[in-house]
């Protein structure tokens, strides 16, 4: 056993790279430390157990020669059992980054495990970053270069949803964790100016990552109550900003078409027409009932033709909704010819004077639930355009009777009284053009 430790230990070594040829840790460790290190690293519980217990010159917060402690060893080899005994320990350091570390990896219970810890009772401990809690604490995060592989502006929760880890997202947002939105790109409040001041390039990364995770599909849809409103109104914002920070156009571009794909996404879900109107129309809980009545709202569709969401817009979900909204009480004319359509156009642009006296006189009645449809509304409002102007051209034609037209030569005759102003009776023309407009 003890020479297949060893073996295992060599290979860790090897692992490790080139640096652990140049770093001594006895230079810098005591033989019990290493022994610490070594147990936690290999989950040896027994040992970690009996050096908690029984130790009382064991510095649990020493670091190797790549300046990780046994925390950070043993959630970075998935020891679950080392950890719990690790926090029971007061005065523990790095929890922050070993919670980092954990959720990198997707160790679910051991994230459970630490958020457990009386440390993340502090208020807004998940939602600061590291390099704003360095003010606060020395001990909670690893604020050198050397004992963390993070961002100094990531958070917990930020780092969840770049990973995509939907269950630490949640656990997260349970504790009461959230991504501030960035401020304004041209804001000049005292932090913006200090942060833009101090380093610019970490400014603009730490606004890039908190977009990344503002973007991701875990956080839209378990943080938000409406996740496609969110989606299509941070795209629009996300599509600004590549405009504006042109350094950085294809980081926002793409996260931009990210919110895009996860609203197409969220309708690929849909699996009956009530989910599909849910999308589409938005919270139906907020408009009034008479306006549910009648007729949906579209209210998301028009968001995302304002915002130039095509792929929302054409996708087959949502064609096949409007058609069926546009053909609304008229469902076997969809299934017609076009000959049969063409006839319908044409009876109602011939009886159109009629069919708005009945709709005026009964707009409850069968005949005027069809005429509120909307492919019906679009052909009477058609039909009564073209009338409206061939009225008008019947009445210019009356303009040129004192024009003869002949080969090569035009011949106006001019009225002897032109000066004088002389009444005349309204035509036929003018009348009907009278009544459709009163009409």
């Amino acid at each position: 056993r003890r020479m297949t430790m060893m073996r295992e230990k060599g290979r860790r070594q090897a692992i490790r790279g080139p640096a652990f040829m140049f770093n001594n840790r006895g230079t810098s460790l005591t033989a019990e430390e290493e022994r610490f290190l070594d147990a936690a690293e290999y989950g040896n519980i027994p040992v970690v157990r009996k050096m908690l217990e029984e130790s009382k010159t064991l510095n649990v917060n020493c670091v190797d020669y790549m300046g990780q402690n046994a925390l950070q060893l043993a959630v970075g080899n998935e020891h679950l059992e080392v950890t719990e005994l690790l926090l029971k320990k007061e005065n523990l350091a790095r929890i922050g980054d070993a919670l980092l570390l954990a959720i990198s990896k997707g160790y679910i219970r051991i994230v459970e495990a630490i958020l457990n810890h009386p440390g993340f009772s502090v208020n807004k401990r998940l939602t600061l970053s590291p390099c704003e809690q360095e003010l606060q604490d020395d001990d909670f995060y690893s604020y050198d270069e050397d004992g963390t592989r993070f961002s100094p502006d990531i958070t917990p929760i930020i780092l969840a949803a770049h990973c995509q880890k939907y269950e630490v997202v949640h656990m997260l947002l349970m504790k009461g964790a959230r991504i501030e939105r960035p401020h304004d790109y041209f804001c000049k409040c005292n932090d913006c100016t200090e942060k833009q001041k101090h380093d610019s390039f970490s400014h603009s990364r730490s606004r890039i990552n908190a977009y990344k995770g503002l973007a991701s599909p875990a956080y839209l849809s378990l943080s938000s109550e409406d996740p496609v409103l969110t989606a299509l109104e941070l795209s629009n914002e996300l599509a600004k900003l590549a405009n504006i920070e042109k350094e950085f156009k294809n980081d926002y571009r793409k996260l931009s078409m990210q919110c895009k794909d996860f609203v197409v996404g969220v309708l690929d879900l849909c699996r009956d027409s009530e989910e599909v109107e849910a999308i589409l129309n938005g919270d139906l809980n907020s408009e009034p009932v008479e306006a549910q009545r009648h007729r949906a709202s579209l209210s998301r569709v028009k968001l995302a033709i304002k915002y130039e969401v095509k792929k929302f817009v054409a996708h087959p979900n949502c064609q096949q909704q409007l058609l069926t909204i546009w053909y609304e009480n008229l469902s076997g004319l969809r299934e017609q010819t076009i000959a049969i359509k063409c006839l319908v156009v044409l009876v109602v642009a011939l009886g159109l004077p009629f069919l708005a006296i009945g709709y005026w006189i009964a707009p409850c009645s069968r005949l005027g639930r069809i005429l509120r449809s909307p492919f019906m509304k679009f052909v009477a409002h058609a039909a009564s355009f073209i009338i409206f102007l061939g009225l008008l051209v019947f009445n210019a034609s009356d303009r040129f009777e004192g024009i003869t037209t002949l080969p090569n030569v035009t011949v106006t005759d001019y009225p002897k009284q032109i000066f004088r102003v002389k009444t005349t009776q309204f035509t036929w023309t003018e009348m009907l053009i009278m009544v459709w407009v009163l009409g």
